[in-house]
């Protein structure tokens, strides 16, 4: 198998036609066998794969967690999802717009150093981030979807910390802002598009009449998103983890490897 089909296999299983921004193969490889899949992956790892007589060194997050040049257009989605809810698209592109400025390309850093070492090493390289995004945004919200508006938001938690990623993480789902005895009503996971949307994307989620937000994640730099959110305390908003939670729509593409005979190794938060 090529690398170019383990691509193909991630963007069927997540309903894509083309490779999206954030998603890459770096270093193209043949006849592959065995896979090292990280969700992070740094330089260390393709020595470690070298070490290991791995064929393929997958990362889900851009390789050393640095966004390409093409990774804020990802972010898009996120209008996609709002407009779903019943925003308008002016809306609900201005609210995207400070969140992709923290993703425009700094020419500072860049994955020429570990492509360079991939070369060197002669170990193929790629990392497949929204496509596996999308597939674990499908199952978060397929939860929601069959527990109903009339459920409770302890409810919508306690059927989450049940999924096998979550709960072997020994991290609960939070509930940043809310209250556990609401109920679920109009709700949307906002996943799969690059990162959270922060205060402006739930803010406006809540002004628009949706009662329940779910990120899998608030990252450290956000503080004075979630301390806003708790204030203003508008709506529910739900946290899933960050790690499990992309864990989530990993695993149905491993999964999917492994059917078709490749022997996958796990590292790095898998």
């Amino acid at each position: 198998m090529e690398t170019k089909n383990i691509m193909n296999i991630a963007l069927e299983l997540s309903g894509f036609d083309d490779i999206p921004g954030d998603s890459e193969i770096f270093y193209h490889g043949e006849n592959i066998k065995k896979i090292l899949f990280g969700i992070d992956i740094w330089d260390e790892d393709l020595i470690k794969a070298k070490e290991l007589g791995v064929d393929l060194v997958i990362s889900h997050h851009p390789p050393n967690l640095t966004p390409g040049k093409r990774f804020a257009e990802v972010i898009d989605k996120q209008i996609e999802l709002m407009v779903s809810m019943g925003v308008p698209i002016e809306t609900a592109q201005k609210t995207i717009v400070p969140i992709k400025k923290e993703y425009k390309f700094n020419p500072l850093r860049t994955h020429e150093d570990i492509v360079s070492l991939a070369r060197k090493l002669h170990m193929p390289l790629m990392n497949i981030h929204q496509p596996c995004d999308e597939i674990g945004r499908r199952i978060l919200q397929s939860v929601v979807d069959e527990l109903g508006e009339s459920k409770s938001i302890v409810e919508l938690i306690d059927a989450y910390n049940e999924i096998i990623e979550i709960r072997e993480s020994g991290n609960p789902v939070e509930l940043v802002c809310g209250s556990l005895q609401n109920r679920i009503g109009k709700a949307i996971v906002i996943h799969g598009a690059g990162t959270n949307g922060g205060y402006p994307v739930a803010n406006t989620l809540f002004d628009q009449g949706v009662n329940t937000v779910v990120y899998i994640h608030l990252l450290p730099h956000q503080k004075a998103d979630r301390e806003r959110l708790i204030r203003e305390n508008k709506g529910n908003l739900i946290v899933t983890g960050h790690y499990p939670s992309d864990a989530i729509g990993i695993n149905p593409l491993i999964r999917e490897l492994e059917k078709r005979g490749l022997e996958v190794k796990r590292c790095n938060g898998l």
